[in-house]
């Protein structure tokens, strides 16, 4: 069964890293020879699956990544795969990584039809309420309507994905999903999981049980490790 679930948030939601996350997951448990992974979140050159690739290969997964080269990557406009027109027709599991943004919504405007076309289908909102542009109700429901406007397709299911990177806390974890669990609730959407990295997961597996779901962090843009570095000379 011809399988596709989209993953989408706001800049520091941590959507490609729950992407990639996934993507690793359903290669050992797909029907299929292959996972694809689709990095459509062309405006932004921070966080991008495509960084992952070589990562992937060498570990000897069965992802594919579907992305644009650099330079259209980083163009004004979005450019899509060369091949993802051709994999949204086939039998195979996607997994996409789609931009929070107006950019996104094109490019899932766009896609709409291939996806619907598909005999199961779902996405996702990652949510980081500790990141611009998530701290409110308000601006977590617009990027959802912008969304599901854009692409005539309804989010299946939230994932709360509370952090501050280095500085997360097991308090903050908890803090933060009791925010995502009421933006949730006003939205009528439901929590698929709460990720967390490893180090947590023992000690909030009793609280929080089979919603929780254990990630490992594989991206880590030049700004990120310019502030970790920062603390260590500070």
């Amino acid at each position: 069964m011809s399988h596709i679930s989209i993953f989408s948030g706001a800049f520091g939601s941590g959507k490609t890293e729950i992407a990639l996350n996934y993507a690793l997951e359903r290669a050992v448990s797909t029907e299929y020879n292959k996972v694809f992974l689709a990095d459509l979140d062309t405006a932004n050159t921070f966080f991008v699956a495509r960084d992952a690739g070589e990562l992937l290969g060498r570990a000897g997964k069965k992802v594919h990544i579907l992305a644009p080269r650099r330079e259209l990557a980083q163009a004004d406009i979005p450019h899509l795969p060369a091949e993802i027109l051709g994999q949204l027709r086939a039998d195979n599991e996607i997994i996409v990584d789609l931009a929070g943004d107006k950019y996104g919504a094109l490019v899932l405007g766009y896609l709409s039809p291939y996806i619907k076309a598909r005999a199961h289908y779902e996405m996702f909102l990652v949510i980081n309420p500790f990141r611009p542009f998530y701290s409110s109700l308000d601006e977590v429901d617009e990027l959802r309507k912008l969304l599901e406007m854009a692409g005539r397709v309804k989010f299946s299911g939230i994932v709360s994905n509370p952090n501050l990177v280095e500085d997360t806390s097991l308090e903050l974890i908890r803090e933060g999903h009791r925010r995502v669990m009421g933006f949730a609730g006003e939205m009528g959407i439901p929590i698929a999981y709460l990720a967390v990295e490893d180090r947590f997961y023992q000690e909030l597996y009793s609280e929080y049980g089979t919603i929780l779901k254990r990630i490992k962090l594989f991206l880590r843009p030049d700004w990120i490790k310019g502030l970790e570095e920062g603390k260590k000379d500070g």
